[in-house]
């Protein structure tokens, strides 16, 4: 495995993140990518605006029983337990930084057109400053985080890398992918969360 990198942020000194581009080897990489094919995705509905309008990607939640994740306040994931492959990658993960996750979110990014736009992830149900594990399969898209109020950095996730926002990351940074107009196959990213509800 590659020795973990801190982007440099030019607004400051350096991003409140870790990155592991070589996290998983690409045969375990495409191994992970076909069985995410196979998980339970969905299209869900978000309430914008006073107006409801279909999520721009596909989700699924994978989790501990109990452990309901709430966003924006109008959309509700309830976990489906654990599949073997997903519970050995949370393991892995929490071997390699040392931070615990009850919860993975899967957004499938079909097109350019599927997106998510600048926020925090900033839910009451992960507790206070988390951290938050990505990993990036299939296609590269454009990932930005900027500190909020400054200016973006871009980067680019690759095939079996992953990404850790580290504790105090959500409150002082905000992150997006933004539509692009260029072709770009599916990419699938994995949030691996804490949580501080459901069973143990």
């Amino acid at each position: 495995m590659k020795q973990l990198l801190l982007f440099d942020d030019p607004t400051t000194a350096v991003l409140p993140v870790r990155y592991y581009p070589d996290f998983l080897s690409k045969p375990e990489a495409d191994e992970l990518y076909q069985h995410c094919q196979q998980l339970q995705w969905q299209q869900n509905q978000i309430r914008m605006l006073g107006k409801t309008i279909p999520v721009p990607r596909l989700e699924c939640i994978y989790g501990d029983e109990g452990c309901d994740y709430l966003y924006s306040n109008s959309v509700l994931l309830k976990p489906l337990a654990w599949t073997e492959p997903l519970a050995k990658l949370r393991d892995k993960i929490t071997a390699a930084t040392g931070y615990s996750f009850r919860i993975v979110i899967g957004n499938q990014y079909r097109s350019g057109q599927d997106s998510i736009g600048w926020h925090a992830d900033k839910e009451s149900s992960m507790g206070i400053e988390p951290a938050i594990a990505s990993i990036s399969l299939g296609s590269a898209r454009k990932f930005q985080l900027k500190p909020i109020g400054g200016k973006p950095t871009d980067f680019w996730l690759e095939h079996g890398s992953l990404l850790v926002m580290l504790p105090g990351c959500q409150t002082t940074h905000v992150h997006q992918v933004p539509k692009t107009t260029k072709f770009v196959t599916t990419r699938i990213n994995l949030t691996f969360r804490p949580h501080v509800g459901g069973k143990f």
